[in-house]
């Protein structure tokens, strides 16, 4: 699912948690680190949920580098393309 402006909190929590075992899987590290981002956009200092979860944005610092890592590592869409040219000079 892509966030938008107009998603939820919760739609952006549940995306970060149904993407926790990101490590090898390059959609789910995308998909993990759009959550990150938008969790750390909107965040307040802390949040709690009513059955004892809370989110350390912080930690989500520290989450997004690890996802970029991997992500610049792995992921080869995001690479620019080298392009060969090839040319005369002109005499």
């Amino acid at each position: 699912m892509a966030l938008t402006s107009s998603s939820t909190y919760a739609q952006a929590v549940d995306q970060y948690l149904d993407n926790l075992s990101w490590e090898g899987d390059v959609a789910k590290a995308r998909l993990a680190l759009e959550a990150v981002r938008f969790l750390r956009l909107r965040r307040p200092t802390r949040s709690s949920a009513a059955d004892g979860r809370s989110i350390d944005y912080e930690g989500l610092e520290s989450a997004e580098a690890e996802l970029r890592e991997y992500l610049d590592a792995i992921d080869t869409t995001l690479r620019p393309r080298a392009v060969w040219l090839q040319g005369r000079a002109k005499m």
